[in-house]
This record gives C-alpha cells, sequence and structure tokens, in this order.
C-alpha cells in the first residue's frame, strides 16, 4: 500500500467517525467551496471528493460553519455561479486568474492564497530535451514530438507565449506533434525513452524524476527555463462573504501546516505549502498574458 493510500484510508475512517455531529445542519451557517473537476488529475474522483471535505474541514475546524464542495465543468460555470453570489470560495488554476483578471477581481477581496506544489514558492518551467538537442533554440525545435502534462494549464500557456514568440505559431502547428501525458513525470520519461524528442515541465517534478532514477540526467539536457515566475494555484474569497466567516477560514488557512493533519492533508494533494500573497507578486503572470496577447494582436 502506498503512503498516499495509508493517507486515504486512515483519513476516510476518521471523516465517517466524525461525521455525525452534535447539532444540525439547520443550525450550522452553510458555505460553498467550489472548484474545477478536471482538475487534482492525481487523484480519481472518489479520493478527490474525500480529500476536498477533509480539507474544508480542516479550514472551517473550530467554528459552526458547513463547507459544502461544489466540483464544477466549466470556468463558464464558475462565473455563472459568481455572479449569483451562489459560492463563497474557489479554488483556481492560475490560468484563468490571468485570462479573467478584470472579471475575478470584481468580486475576490484579500487575502489571496497560493498553493505550492514543490519545494519553492514559485515554480520554473523548463524544456527538457535529449542531449542530441543540447544547445538548441527554441526556434530549433520546429518539427520535433513534445510531451507534456494537458492539466498544467499554466505552464502549457507558457510554451504557446514561447513558441509564438519564436515562430508566430501556436504550439500545434509548431511541433510536428504533441504528447499529452497522465503525469508530469510520464512526459520526462517519454524523452528518456525516445518516444518524444523534448518534453516540458515543472523544475521540481524532473529533479524528483531524476532523484528516482539518477540514469536520466545522463541522457537529458535542460535546454530553457523560465525561471522561478508561476504561482499555479490560487484560493479566493469574495467581498460578498460574512467578514467574521472569513477570518475564521483565513486563519485556519494561515495555520494549516502547523498541525500533523493539516500536513498530511496537503499532501494528499501533494501540496507543500499554502502562501499568502498579493495582486502584486501576481502580475508577472498577468504582464506574460498581456505579452501573448500583444504577440497575437500583431499576426
Amino acid at each position: 500500500m502506498t503512503r498516499r493510500s495509508h493517507y486515504f484510508q486512515s483519513f476516510f475512517l476518521i471523516w465517517l467517525f466524525f461525521l455525525p455531529i452534535n447539532f444540525s445542519f439547520a443550525e450550522q451557517q452553510k458555505v460553498t467551496l467550489a472548484y474545477l473537476e478536471n482538475g487534482l488529475s492525481e487523484l480519481n474522483e472518489n479520493e478527490k471528493q474525500i480529500a476536498l471535505q477533509l480539507l474544508a474541514n480542516e479550514i472551517i475546524k473550530d467554528s459552526r460553519l458547513h463547507m459544502l464542495i461544489k466540483p464544477v465543468s466549466t470556468f463558464s460555470e464558475i462565473k455563472h455561479l459568481i455572479n449569483k453570489a451562489e459560492i463563497d470560495y474557489v479554488i483556481l488554476n492560475s490560468f484563468h486568474y490571468i485570462t479573467h483578471y478584470d472579471f475575478l477581481t470584481q468580486f475576490i477581496t484579500p487575502p489571496i492564497w497560493a498553493i505550492q506544489r514543490g519545494p519553492k514558492e514559485r515554480e520554473n518551467y523548463i524544456l527538457v530535451a535529449n542531449k542530441r538537442f543540447s544547445g538548441f533554440k527554441i526556434s530549433q525545435l520546429r518539427n520535433t514530438t513534445i510531451s507534456l502534462h494537458k492539466q498544467y494549464l499554466l505552464m502549457n500557456f507558457y510554451l504557446d507565449y514561447l513558441v509564438k514568440k519564436q515562430s508566430k505559431q501556436n504550439s500545434t502547428q509548431f511541433f510536428k506533434r504533441l504528447n499529452y501525458t497522465k503525469t508530469a513525470s510520464k512526459a520526462v520519461l517519454d524523452v528518456y525513452f525516445g518516444k518524444s524528442d523534448v518534453c516540458i515541465v515543472p523544475e521540481h517534478i524532473y529533479n524528483l524524476t531524476i532523484d528516482l532514477n539518477p540514469a536520466i540526467k545522463q541522457e537529458l539536457a535542460i535546454i530553457h527555463q523560465s525561471n522561478e515566475q508561476f504561482l499555479p494555484v490560487l484560493f479566493f474569497n469574495f467581498k460578498r462573504n460574512d467578514s467574521l466567516v472569513n477570518s475564521i477560514v483565513n486563519n485556519n488557512i494561515s495555520n494549516i501546516s502547523n498541525t500533523v493533519r493539516g500536513q498530511q492533508i496537503l499532501e494528499m494533494f501533494n501540496i507543500e505549502e499554502v502562501k499568502r500573497t498579493t495582486p502584486h507578486q501576481l502580475q508577472p503572470m498577468r504582464t506574460l498574458f498581456n505579452n501573448y496577447q500583444a504577440l497575437s494582436t500583431n499576426e
């Protein structure tokens, strides 16, 4: 049994044990946390629901709140729910923040929470290639094959930005083939085993992959780095929320990594930490998106 499976089994039993509570939901204040259901792709649907409910329980603990988990299929539906004031909190890929900034800033209020997936606060996206491409510029990768994890929206956007900047084409036009992988580490293995010529992955995923198999490093080369400018996942509060409720939720989020239970819940999602961020700290991602739009306009 894997460590993650052990956590799910243990926490599922605890969750069931504590589900009956001493007062009815009618006496509680209900709040809703929405998320896009095509995210968290490393978890199956049952694991996702259990893990999210455990996370919700942790961020409303010691209160008379009850947090409902609402899976949503599209960002358009998220916008509709926000407009109708039917959700109180939302977890989003940062790609949606930078592409719908004007809409979201009408509704969100500080603090914004950034979810850190690797050992560093910001992610560095790297292009890793077979060593025969060592020293190549991005423009020289035309008609090669590339592997990437489709669910990493921000990373895939960055790839499109690089390609458009160099070639005035999008990724599907520039590369011979895009191989979408079930996990980010599988993209590295695709290059190692010759299924693809190049891949784009977060640096921490590459480092973890070569830690598990050091021989990989002998065959591959890093040919481009974005440097650390990406905060991939964000948690938002809304302005209309009760200020006391926001205070409870944000206080519990700020302390989530300070307890064993909180650390184990974060590990279910492969989250290292949850940290406060600001629109100013998110500006580099927005600037990149604005530059991408300018490239598209100038075509």
